[in-house]
């Protein structure tokens, strides 16, 4: 089963609309800022350089990345670190991403429907707006600009979700933090240095293959489809679902792909802000966990195998003759919960 990793996630903002205590007369309003937000990198183009961090349980992540941004749809980042990842980069032009390995010489194609569709916002925005409130938390610098504070809280359970820092002058969020359940730090993604430009070449786009490389076919990610009877009748197997899921995740979208000669099923579920996908299929296709090692854990009964990357845990296990694998932006805690009530 794929395992879902988590993109940078600058060029989209999640936002909704704010129902909060009363502000100053000329303290911004956070709703505002936050539909802004979301079309800036398609109006505002830049060349900077920002560092993500993600937490897990046991150790913290770092990835910086120099970027060149040319409004509406084109990207490139280019590594500096991890050191394993130094000198390699990726162009995104429109929903198709080429990732340039130059240790192992590939290009790997691959594309996401949802990268350059403004729908895909639209809609998230509404799911945002029903599950969280949005209050203004002052100002503050970063990157040299000055920026506008937005706190998302959970409507059902009070908990500070995630915080925005977004550019007075051009509406970009120049530093974003989420945050677990608990109230840690899941991950942080932020501008270093920052220089708005429309003068930025072609050729920094280019997506030729260099001498020698290989090029490979990457996943292909097609907008989730809202017929998800349609979805499940093409698995070709009778799916569960999960009965217990956080308050305000609902079931978004479903897809079926073939991963590795194996049908698979996904069931896409989301509050606005985070999401949740359950894969499942009758013939074992196995989890991908990347260069993580995996730990072992049971529950209800089960052996299953987990991993954390920052915000993002996978959790594997049999049941009922089919193999499931649960990727949520949630503590494994949470995501125990919800595989113990796919099949009860």
């Amino acid at each position: 089963m794929p395992c879902a990793k988590p993109a940078l996630l600058l060029g989209l903002v999640l936002s909704l609309a704010a129902f909060g205590p009363v502000r100053a007369a000329d303290a911004p309003d956070p709703a505002s800022l936050l539909r802004a937000s979301i079309d800036a990198p398609r109006n505002v183009s830049y060349v900077g350089q920002f560092e993500s961090v993600r937490f897990s349980s046991n150790r913290a992540t770092a990835t910086i990345v120099k970027v060149e941004h040319r409004a509406p749809s084109l990207t490139r980042r280019w590594y500096l670190a991890p050191e394993e990842l130094y000198g390699d980069y990726t162009v995104t032009r429109g929903d198709a991403t080429y990732e340039f390995d130059n240790k192992r010489e590939t290009l790997t194609v691959s594309r996401n429907a949802m990268l350059d569709d403004p729908g895909s916002a639209s809609g998230n925005f509404n799911r945002v707006m029903q599950n969280y409130r949005a209050l203004s938390d002052g100002t503050d610098t970063v990157a040299d600009r000055m920026t506008d504070t937005v706190v998302l809280i959970n409507r059902y359970t009070g908990e500070r979700a995630a915080r925005l820092w977004i550019d007075r002058t051009t509406n970009l969020v120049l530093k974003r933090e989420e945050y677990h359940a608990n109230g840690s730090v899941a991950s942080q993604t932020r501008f270093e240095g920052i220089r708005y430009t429309n003068s930025i070449p072609d050729d920094i786009f280019s997506t030729a293959a260099p001498a020698g490389f290989a090029q490979l076919a990457g996943p292909d990610v097609a907008q989730a489809s809202t017929d998800t009877q349609r979805a499940v009748r093409e698995a070709g197997f009778a799916p569960y679902t999960p009965k217990n899921l956080p308050q305000g995740f609902s079931l978004i979208g479903a897809d079926v792909t073939t991963v590795n000669s194996v049908r698979t099923l996904h069931l896409l579920y989301s509050d606005g802000l985070r999401t949740i996908s359950l894969f499942e299929n009758a013939r074992g296709a196995a989890a991908d966990f990347g260069a993580l090692r995996p730990k072992e854990i049971s529950f209800e009964g089960h052996d299953a195998q987990y991993v954390e990357d920052g915000p993002t845990t996978l959790l594997t296990w049999n049941e009922h003759d089919l193999h499931f694998a649960l990727v949520g932006d949630l503590l494994k805690p949470e995501l125990v919960q919800i595989a113990i009530s796919v099949v009860p």
